[in-house]
């Protein structure tokens, strides 16, 4: 079971069980209310004025989960005594300035693909999915955006984690990192201390984005500065560890969701993606 319609949100903002997505199956509606009952919902403006009751209760629930952002909901439905045993025909959502658990998105819009989708609440709150819900998603990540995550408690704590076997080791410690994003690549930029060594050391690393089997991977990595004699296939290791992408889809990790992204762009300064996520329907 899951808590809450916001689960769909939660989800759309990351996932990290990256995995490629079946075909879309969509079921036929089932259950409904007679033709006449939705009719008469609908020329009545019952259901009309259901639709803007749940996109408003819904849009309460959401902002109560996130520390700052505007939210738009769009809830269509098929009749109002459909919708009150969590029967409609689509659900869209959108966010602007989305900040939640130290994430921040500039912009994202999901929007579920079936005509018929069915979610029961139970007397303690949550939500039981009765069929697979497919999600389409769409996110715009900025160069701000990714820098201001990184200065986020849990991902400075990541860090630390990192600097603390480098200190046990006698290796090095990591001062600040951040990113820039121009000419379609994303360059990673580390500042670290190393014994004996008073003026800190800067790395810098370009990676283009690209999607593997549905997954966000770095691509091409390479040392931009000349005079840095390490093996870049290994820093990758590290830089895979702390890429602030992973971290903002592992901190909303959701094992009840398929996700599938099919196409990752860097342009004007901002990460663009687009892709797919399956909310799996719960066991009976």
């Amino acid at each position: 079971m899951k808590k809450a319609l916001l689960t769909i949100l939660l989800l759309t903002l990351g996932q990290v069980s990256f995995a490629s997505c079946d075909a879309q199956t969509c079921v036929a509606p089932y259950d409904l209310t007679s033709g006449f009952s939705r009719f008469f919902s609908k020329v009545t403006g019952q259901n009309f004025i259901a639709s803007k009751i749940g996109e408003s209760l819904l849009k309460k629930a959401i902002k109560k989960e996130i520390t700052s952002g505007k939210i738009d909901v769009n809830l269509n439905s098929f009749s109002t005594r459909d919708l009150k045993a969590g029967r409609f025909k689509s659900l869209e959502i959108s966010g602007k300035d989305i900040v939640v658990d130290g994430i921040y998105i500039s912009y994202f819009n999901a929007k579920t693909l079936c005509d018929f989708n069915y979610v029961v609440q139970d007397k303690d709150g949550n939500v039981i999915v009765k069929e697979d819900l497919p999600v389409a998603l769409n996110v715009e990540i900025t160069e701000d955006d990714l820098n201001n995550t990184m200065n986020s408690s849990d991902y400075k704590r990541m860090v630390n984690d990192i600097n603390t076997i480098g200190g046990t080791l006698n290796l090095f410690q990591i001062v600040s990192t951040s990113v820039k994003l121009k000419n379609g690549k994303m360059y990673y930029i580390m500042k670290y201390a190393i014994p004996f060594v008073r003026k800190p050391q800067e790395i810098v690393i370009s990676s283009d984005l690209c999607v593997s089997n549905g997954e966000i991977i770095l691509a091409n990595t390479n040392f931009v500065n000349d005079n840095v004699a390490l093996d870049i296939h290994k820093f990758s290791k590290l830089l895979n560890y702390i890429n602030p992408l992973d971290f903002s889809a592992k901190i909303l990790e959701n094992k009840n969701a398929r996700v599938s992204i099919q196409n990752v762009h860097i342009l004007n300064g901002k990460i663009d993606i687009d892709g797919k996520i399956t909310v799996l329907k719960d066991k009976e």
